[in-house]
């Protein structure tokens, strides 16, 4: 019977350790029209590495945006600014720096 038991817990623990899929809540009520970038990533830095796109998209004022995640990643996100006709050539987008969200279980909730 012992045989049986140990096993059976160790299941059903490593079955509550298990990373599970989780969601970022970004939302904007600081910007009139945000545009925004997102990774979903497992990756420890916020850098596109193979395979891996990042996402442009544009957040209204009072806008949110739910990112869905696979179990084990997170998500880096940063707000794209109107470029500066002094500081870069036209057209030229000026990015934020990253941040991240740790999203390691359940929706985390972000704000620009």
């Amino acid at each position: 019977m012992r045989a049986l038991v140990i096993p059976a817990a160790l299941l059903v623990l490593a079955s509550c350790i298990a990373p599970q899929p989780s969601r970022l809540t970004l939302s904007n009520f600081s910007y009139d029209r945000a545009r925004v970038e997102t990774l979903v990533t497992p990756y420890p830095d916020c850098e596109v590495h193979e395979g891996m796109t990042a996402v442009s998209y544009e957040l209204p004022l009072n806008g949110t945006r739910v990112i869905d995640t696979p179990p084990g990643a997170d998500v880096c996100w940063r707000r794209v600014e109107p470029p500066l006709e002094e500081a870069v050539p036209p057209g030229a987008p000026r990015f934020i720096p990253w941040n991240r969200a740790f999203v390691s279980r359940g929706t985390v909730d972000s704000r620009l």
